[in-house]
């Protein structure tokens, strides 16, 4: 049986919490970043976190969820209406039969079912005869070996100044690194979003699209449509709001910038 984690032991991602992983993120003491923000000492403000379900992790230099403690699992059951959801549920009643909970939720069989469950984050656990939702170590060992291989493979590619050429200046050395730190600077903000730890994703994008309203018939896989269906109900936001954005920000990323912002009155 999987037993819910109880509302008090759930991490509270307010405004503060996410503002001090932000500014822990970007490389600032935990003491600057207490004085900072108006808390008397370190210890105030690792209380406040405490409070909100929080610990620091010393390895990671800042702080995470409390129930993600190293070497800790705990199955998180999802209890809404999403798809992923009714299969726990529907497999948590005895004798429960992987092929007629397939059938009953219109996939094909009971591998589609696993091969969506899978694609959801979780994993098929013998001992209970269910899937659950593992995070914390396993989870976290993976990002960082991901992350640390890029990292490899970026220091390998990266060139290194020969000191036989012209012996230039470290500053004349590094010139032609510099539009790539400005880029990386204009795009500061977004980076910080994806490496604060925990952090939920970002706000989405509502926009007010000028003209008449018109049905579009589009063919899809049936997997993919699912995943529109289960983010619609999850996240409380229309599929036509879905698509809107969807087509937006694609229109934004390869080549139609331009036509997007004449579209939305933005020049």
């Amino acid at each position: 049986m999987i037993v819910a984690l109880p509302a008090e032991k759930r991490p509270v991602y307010d405004d503060r919490v996410k503002e001090i992983q932000r500014m822990l993120t970007e490389g600032k003491t935990r003491e600057h970043v207490a004085k900072e923000l108006g808390y008397s000492s370190v210890s105030s403000m690792h209380t406040v976190m405490n409070r909100k379900n929080f610990m620091w992790d010393k390895q990671k230099g800042n702080y995470v969820p409390t129930f993600t403690r190293v070497g800790e699992r705990e199955s998180i059951p999802v209890m809404d209406s999403s798809k992923a959801g009714q299969v726990v549920a529907l497999f948590a009643k005895e004798e429960a039969d992987a092929k007629v909970i397939a059938k009953r939720l219109g996939f094909g069989d009971h591998r589609e079912l696993a091969t969506y469950m899978t694609t959801k984050g979780y994993v098929w656990n013998a001992e209970q005869n269910n899937y659950i939702k593992m995070v914390g170590e396993i989870k976290e060992e993976s990002e960082s070996f991901a992350a640390e291989k890029m990292k490899d493979k970026l220091m390998s590619e990266m060139p290194i100044p020969s000191p036989t050429k012209g012996n230039l200046p470290a500053e004349e050395g590094m010139a032609k690194y510099m539009p790539l730190l400005e880029m990386l600077d204009r795009n500061k903000d977004k980076l910080v979003d994806l490496l604060v730890p925990g952090s939920e994703t970002g706000k989405i994008p509502r926009y007010v699209v000028p003209g008449v309203a018109k049905t579009k018939t589009v063919h899809m896989m049936n997997m993919l449509e699912q995943l529109v269906v289960d983010f619609n109900r999850e996240k409380n936001i229309s599929q036509r709001e879905i698509f809107e954005v969807a087509l937006i920000e694609f229109f934004r990323k390869y080549g139609y910038e331009r036509e997007v912002e004449q579209l939305l009155g933005q020049r």
